[in-house]
């Protein structure tokens, strides 16, 4: 009987722990991956020549891919000509196809953007960069500071300018946004870093200058002073170096704070000139004009002026100069009947030609026309070379369509006076629109807008005077490019009524 035990294996020579079928199967294996090669090396060498020439021939056959390629391509085109709306109606559509796709959100949050649509902006900006668009945290930066969100603004864009160092405008946003919240030291950084990346940018190395003037006049007289004209000119107001007059006058010195203020003040340079008036006030706290200059500065940066407004109308003597700056102040908030008050006071105080202009441009902002009238001709009698006087006539009879025969005259003295303004041109050929002659009015406003591409009354009044020709479809561009330059403004919103009437 057999016994039920299993006999053992019975040892061979093609046992796998034998010594030399482990050589047998290593050479084989070798000699498998040396026949391989040259095949694989052509596999791979085919991929990489013929891997995106098939995934193009993929997508060409995808009719989604065809159509929102092909309305993407309309929008730019729109886009590049300035016809914002067109081309938001065209990123629409490329999104109907492609809605994943980055490049498509991009353009959307870029149109709601310069539309002024901020809300909608942000929302596709958010889902651009979710979709991995690396731009998007520059589009969400600029909605930071057309809010006034400066904090946000300031981070954003120098995060944005130290992973994209080659935009140069992220530098200037930067210190912009730095500036605005009173942070020298971080406005200087973004500026000595946008110059060691940007040498040769003249813009940049200006407005270090203008900066350092704040803090260290005499390095920023040396560093304008290597600047061409007109930068170069700015270096008259700071003081001479030590080194040259082998001693500094203190008193000069000491106005060097001040003046230079008001300099960056009557310039625009907001931020800088905010950090310059308050230099001063640290050492003179008792200076009420440039405490009024302070606060209207900080108004223009977005931020509460009046508690220095305030404090300086305390005292039994105000001047004239402290009612001036705050009615400008109120201007910029809408309170315009307040705002003549104030120029009222100042011109009771000094009866300057400027006072008067500014009750003039004041009572105009308020609708009262006639009192307008007034205080403009009374600024430009006193003072009849001053450019500024006979713009803002033209604006009042021109603007609001009264007295043509007085626009007339005002835009014809503007071109007699500085005939390298636009505002001669436009106004005169608005005034010949008014009248009903539009060739004559389409040959000035053409002008106009030649010396002047990016002013957006120019398109607008053009516009109407081609839409009143029945050249539509020009007038159509000219009012889209209207709202791309002025989206949030006066013009921009008349320029959409318009397009509603023409479709």
């Amino acid at each position: 009987m057999r016994s039920g035990k299993i006999p053992e294996a019975q040892e061979t020579p093609d046992r796998q722990d034998s010594p030399k079928a482990a050589l047998r199967d290593f050479l084989n294996f070798n000699s498998a991956r040396l026949l391989l090669r040259p095949f694989l090396h052509c596999l791979r060498r085919c991929l990489q020549v013929g891997g995106p020439i098939l995934l193009s021939l993929l997508l060409s056959l995808d009719p989604f891919g065809i159509q929102a390629a092909r309305w993407i391509q309309e929008g730019d085109a729109f886009w590049s000509d300035g016809r914002i709306l067109s081309a938001r109606q065209a990123y629409q559509a490329a999104l109907a196809f492609r809605p994943m796709d980055p490049a498509v959100w991009h353009r959307i949050a870029r149109a709601h953007t310069a539309m002024g649509d901020l809300e909608e902006a942000e929302a596709a900006w958010r889902r651009a960069m979710r979709q991995g668009d690396p731009w998007a945290l520059r589009g969400l930066a600029e909605i930071a500071m057309q809010r006034g969100d400066w904090e946000k603004a300031r981070t954003l864009w120098k995060a944005w300018a130290l992973r994209m160092p080659s935009d140069r405008e992220a530098f200037q946003r930067w210190a912009e946004a730095a500036l605005a919240l009173g942070d020298g030291e971080e406005a200087r950084n973004a500026w000595e870093t946008g110059a060691f990346y940007h040498p040769d940018d003249l813009l940049i190395r200006f407005r270090l200058g203008l900066l350092l003037g704040v803090q260290d006049p005499e390095a920023a007289r040396a560093l304008l002073i290597a600047l061409p004209s007109p930068f170069r000119s700015w270096a008259d107001w700071l003081p001479e170096p030590c080194a040259v007059n082998a001693q500094c006058p203190e008193d000069a010195r000491d106005q060097t704070a001040r003046r230079w203020g008001f300099a960056l003040l009557g310039a625009r340079f907001w931020g800088e000139a905010r950090l310059a008036l308050a230099r001063w006030l640290q050492t003179h706290p008792g200076d009420p004009v440039a405490m009024a200059a302070l606060g209207y500065a900080m108004g223009r940066l977005k931020q509460d002026g009046m508690p220095w407004l305030q404090q300086a109308r305390q005292g039994s003597a105000i001047p004239p100069e402290v009612h001036y700056f705050w009615g400008l102040y109120l201007l910029e908030h809408g309170q315009y009947q307040e705002a003549r008050r104030r120029f009222a006071a100042a011109y009771q105080l000094d009866p300057n030609p400027l006072y008067a202009f500014e009750r003039g441009r004041a009572a105009m902002l308020a609708g009262d026309l006639v009192a307008a009238d007034r205080w403009l001709r009374q600024a430009v009698e006193a003072d009849p070379e001053d450019v500024e006087f006979w713009i803002a006539l033209a604006t009042l009879y021109l603007g609001h369509q009264v007295w043509l025969g007085k626009g007339i005259e005002a835009a014809q003295q503007i071109l007699q006076r500085a005939p390298q303004r636009v505002e001669g041109y436009e106004w005169l050929g608005w005034a010949h629109y008014l009248r009903g002659e539009w060739e004559e009015a389409e040959r000035l406003l053409r002008q106009a807008l030649r010396m002047d591409p990016k002013r957006p009354s120019v398109r607008y009044r053009l516009g109407i005077v081609l839409a009143a020709k029945d050249q539509r479809a020009e007038a159509r561009r000219l009012l889209e490019q209207t709202v791309l330059l002025d989206p949030l403004g006066d013009f921009g919103r008349r320029a959409l009524q318009m397009l509603d009437r023409l479709r």
